[in-house]
């Protein structure tokens, strides 16, 4: 998903960031073959009227009681992971506000996400819950009811690379691993607040971030940016969001 790349791409600092249309990945940790291989680990989306699926259609009828609520208007804020909303909430789940290190982490552990969603995404082929009654949804790529601009909805991305900086970052900072990780889990829970995913969208989202983040960790480059990533987040300056 182009969201994703450009985020990446402007966390590394990459001059093609400034092109919407032409964004360049970083490089990540894992070799591109073992990165697409960790899709094998995905099911595919629950089957129709298994208890799963239930589920599923279950959360998004209930999600419609809370249009024009807070979370709605909190997943509003954040529709874009490199919005000034979603950066500011992350700076306060830290604790801190991330220095070049700290993004550079983050930015090649998303490089390693984005092509295994894409391959789920292209593999599963699953519609977005609004196109199966144009109901509403807070994202306005969903105003057409088809949700072409958005793509497919499993696994969630959000929710994925959440979870993913979720984990590492509460690596880096263990003391506030329990804020950070509650504010991963957060990142997808918003999309189904803002019905654009359904549950096991989101729950296998967060299972494909792991995934990754379990690879990633054996690897002697995240080890070293983590290490790094430490260091510069001990000597930054606390954020109050008070």
């Amino acid at each position: 998903m182009k969201r994703f790349m450009i985020l990446a791409a402007m966390l590394a600092g990459s001059a093609q960031a400034k092109d919407a249309m032409s964004p360049q990945l970083p490089q990540g940790y894992l070799p591109g073959e073992a990165a697409l291989g960790i899709v094998s680990l995905l099911p595919p989306p629950p089957a129709r009227n298994s208890p799963a699926e239930i589920a599923d259609r279950y959360v998004y009828a209930v999600s419609a009681s809370g249009v024009g609520g807070a979370d709605w208007q909190a997943a509003i804020e954040q529709l874009s992971i490199r919005s000034p909303s979603f950066q500011k909430a992350l700076g306060c789940a830290i604790g801190k506000t991330p220095g070049p290190a700290t993004q550079k982490l983050l930015a090649r552990a998303a490089a390693d996400f984005v092509p295994p969603m894409n391959a789920a995404k292209a593999k599963f082929n699953r519609n977005r819950p609004f196109t199966t009654d144009k109901g509403k949804a807070c994202d306005p790529d969903a105003a057409d009811g088809v949700g072409e601009a958005l793509g497919k909805a499993y696994p969630s991305g959000h929710s994925g690379i959440g979870w993913l900086w979720g984990l590492i970052l509460a690596d880096a900072l263990p003391a506030r691993a329990e804020t950070i990780r509650a504010f991963g889990k957060a990142t997808g829970d918003l999309r189904i607040a803002c019905r654009v995913h359904w549950l096991s969208d989101v729950t296998h989202g967060r299972i494909l971030g792991t995934a990754i983040y379990q690879k990633q960790a054996e690897t002697d480059d995240f080890k070293a940016d983590l290490a790094a990533a430490q260091a510069e987040l001990a000597a930054a300056a606390r954020v109050d969001c008070r």
